[in-house]
Formats: C-alpha cells, structure tokens, sequence
C-alpha cells in the first residue's frame, strides 16, 4: 500500500509562494544574501546576518520567519518560542507576533494553541499583505485536525487575499485527497503547479493523485517530475510502479 506523505507546514515547504510581506526595511539583496548562507549549509552565518536585521527592525515578518525555520532546522525551536514570547510581552497589541507563535506550535503538532493564536492575529487585524498566511497556515491546523470543511474554507480565505498563491491550492488538494475526492484533487493540484510548477512536493502529491484513479501514465510523470526535483520518496515510487524504461526528467 502506498503512503501519502504530505506533513508540511506550507510557509516552508512553498516559500517562494509566501513571501509578499512588505521589505522597505530590508533590500532584496540581503534576503538573497540569507538564503545562499542557508543554502550553503552555513546556519550560524545566516542567523547572525537575521538578528543583525532584526535588531534593527525586530517587526521584519520576512526575515522573523526565516529565522524560525533556522532555528527549526537546528534543532533549536525552544530558542525560537523564547525569542517570540518576549516580542509578544513587549509588543502585546501586534498580531505579527501571534502568527509566528502560531507556526511554531503547527511545527510541534500542537494544533489547538496555534489555532489560537491564529485567531489573535487575526482578531488584532494582521496586515493586509500578510493575512492571507494566517489563514494559509490555519487551514493547515484545521486538516491535520481533520477538521476539513474549515481547512477548505480557510485555504479559500487565503486564495481571496492572494489568488497567486500556490500553496492554499495544495492545501485544498490536500482536502480532497484526504476525503477520496481525488478528480477534485488534481483540479487543485493543477491550479498550484500552474503557480508553482516545479514544487517537488505537489508532483509527488499528484502523482498519489492520479495513482488512486489508476492512472498509471499520469502518475509515473509527476513521480518522474518529483524524483528529478529532488523528491527521495518519488524516485522510490517510480522505480517500484513504473516502467523501468522511464527516462528521468530532466
């Protein structure tokens, strides 16, 4: 039996999708300048480079989440509830603060406390440029609840705020996966590759897709384009259910 692996918390797993929050403080360079040093393996370099920002401009929702992803990443996310905690008593009336609280404890699985932290930053009207990922990322604490026909309705929020948004599509194709729904599945899969289309995650996710409709040819081609996007579970996959002649993509 094939297993449908989709844990994946979407404002890391579709970052480029996220990122419209305003930069006035923070030139594109010095962003890009973050994502090679994370790129490169070179995590303390990046979050001395971070906190040098944020220091500055400890508002900056940009470079905020990607330290948490850091700190994530090193095994550090005590570090990030800490950072976060104190922002929140200095900065109680700021809903940015929330939100990123919210992911932390969506990180964790702790869907109940990110739900409602969700709701504060909401509530306390997160910017406009932003809101859309509060909805985003609620939607996500909503379907790992099970609870689908508000992760729909979330994830629809989302696409109102942002129609451009590549991962509140995923999120809803991850809905109709989950109900067996899986035509509508690879409708909103689709729409997310159309934004997106070379997320290794939402190939992999098609391909399971088209593969519970039996669909064989579809299947192996966004297992082929999963595996050539670096996907280790698709290259799996497409040597076990499709032909062995399949060139990989390249």
């Amino acid at each position: 039996m094939l297993r449908f692996f989709i844990f994946c918390i979407l404002i890391f797993c579709f970052p480029n999708s996220n990122v419209l929050y305003s930069q006035e403080s923070t030139s594109d360079s010095t962003l890009i300048k973050i994502d090679k040093l994370i790129a490169a393996g070179q995590t303390d370099k990046a979050l001395s480079l971070v906190d040098d920002i944020l220091f500055v401009d400890p508002s900056n929702l940009d470079v905020q989440e990607k330290k948490i992803n850091l700190l994530a990443k090193a095994d550090r996310s005590r570090d990030a509830y800490t950072d976060v905690d104190k922002l929140i008593t200095m900065y109680p009336l700021h809903p940015e603060y929330y939100y990123l609280r919210a992911l932390l404890n969506l990180q964790k699985q702790k869907f109940n406390k990110s739900i409602d932290d969700f709701d504060k930053a909401i509530d306390l009207k997160m910017p406009q440029k932003s809101a859309y990922k509060v909805y985003l990322n609620r939607g996500m604490a909503h379907f790992y609840m099970q609870d689908y026909d508000l992760a729909d309705s979330d994830f629809d929020k989302a696409i109102e705020l942002n129609p451009k948004n590549a991962a509140a599509y995923h999120g809803k194709g991850m809905v109709k996966y989950d109900l067996h729904e899986y035509e509508e599945a690879v409708v909103d899969f689709q729409k997310s590759l159309q934004l997106e289309e070379d997320n290794p995650i939402t190939h992999f996710n098609m391909a399971m897709s088209y593969f519970r409709l039996d669909d064989k040819d579809n299947s192996c081609y966004h297992f082929n384009r999963s595996c050539a996007l670096g996907n280790r579970n698709a290259c799996r996959l497409l040597m076990l259910e499709c032909t062995q002649d399949l060139k990989i993509a390249k």
